[in-house]
């Protein structure tokens, strides 16, 4: 495959970096990958091609870096497959996953969406589809990281909540701790702002401008295809109600789709409240700060 001359070092740059664009594949080739990837060669993406038996760890490792796209199927080994996918999610959120599945059952497609893959495929996939995806999530990397260019140190919270006062004292308790805060006062605010900013992570009420307003923007994060883009952001979700929505609508059918990756309730235990951010983002512990918002 033919490679991009790097510029002379000692020539002045006169326009963006071009960025490489790589793509991990965890596939059986013999099942007619091959034509694809060599399509996708032309146009420039590169392969790192590893076998369906591949450790997660080893997939880890390079969905870790920068500017990847991690494509994984499903097809003849979807439970090994599922653990890579879900490894990628927990240990690379930044990384958009890609999944490609045969015929799978709706027990299936949910675990894939609430996952927080990127994209599902069906099997067999074409050219031009998985080119439509792909080039998809490379500009999502690619409005991520400029999002990011100007906060790359800080790492970002959007609370979504109309309680101006618990708002205040959130917002000022986050900074305080080191994080970049921003705050939408409704559902339909909170969705838009997401899209724009691209936070880390987002802190979610329940109810808002209607009683359904946090389990809808849960809802269209992890499943809307407009959010695609950010459905890698965890959602922890708090609320004066003391049920968690998982136990409260554990006889209904679609629970999964209003259930956040965290639930704590109001008034806030601080410590709890920080440690379970450092679980979400995947950063260490802080010391115990006491108190309650």
């Amino acid at each position: 495959m033919s490679k991009t001359p790097v510029a002379d070092a000692s020539v002045e740059s006169r326009g963006p970096v071009k960025v490489s664009r790589r793509v991990v594949l965890v596939a059986d080739l013999a099942r007619g990958w091959t034509d694809i990837v060599k399509a996708l060669q032309s146009d420039g993406i590169e392969f790192d091609l590893l076998p369906l038996r591949a450790a997660p760890a080893d997939v880890v490792a390079c969905a870790k870096r920068d500017d990847v796209v991690v494509v994984v199927d499903l097809s003849t080994r979807p439970a090994d497959g599922m653990t890579t996918v879900s490894a990628c999610r927990r240990q690379a959120r930044s990384t958009p996953v890609v999944v490609v599945a045969a015929n799978p059952s709706m027990d299936l497609v949910r675990n894939i969406r609430l996952s927080g893959a990127f994209y599902l495929a069906l099997d067999p996939v074409s050219v031009e589809e998985m080119r439509s995806a792909l080039q998809s999530a490379f500009g999502c990397l690619e409005r991520r990281r400029a999002s990011a260019s100007t906060v790359r140190a800080r790492r970002r919270i959007l609370i979504v909540d109309d309680d101006a006062d618990f708002v205040a004292s959130t917002s000022a308790l986050l900074t305080a701790q080191g994080y970049e805060v921003s705050t939408a006062a409704s559902g339909k605010e909170g969705l838009d702002k997401l899209l724009a900013d691209h936070p880390d992570l987002v802190l979610l009420d329940i109810m808002m401008e209607d009683d359904w307003a946090g389990y809808a923007v849960n809802e269209a994060v992890k499943f809307g295809e407009r959010y695609a883009c950010v459905r890698h952001v965890p959602i922890m979700m708090v609320s004066s109600i003391p049920v968690d929505p998982a136990t409260r609508f554990k006889m209904a059918g679609e629970v999964d789709m209003i259930t956040p990756n965290a639930y704590l309730t109001k008034p806030l235990d601080i410590k709890r409240f920080l440690s379970e951010i450092d679980v979400l983002l995947g950063e260490p512990g802080d010391e115990d700060t006491g108190g309650g918002v």
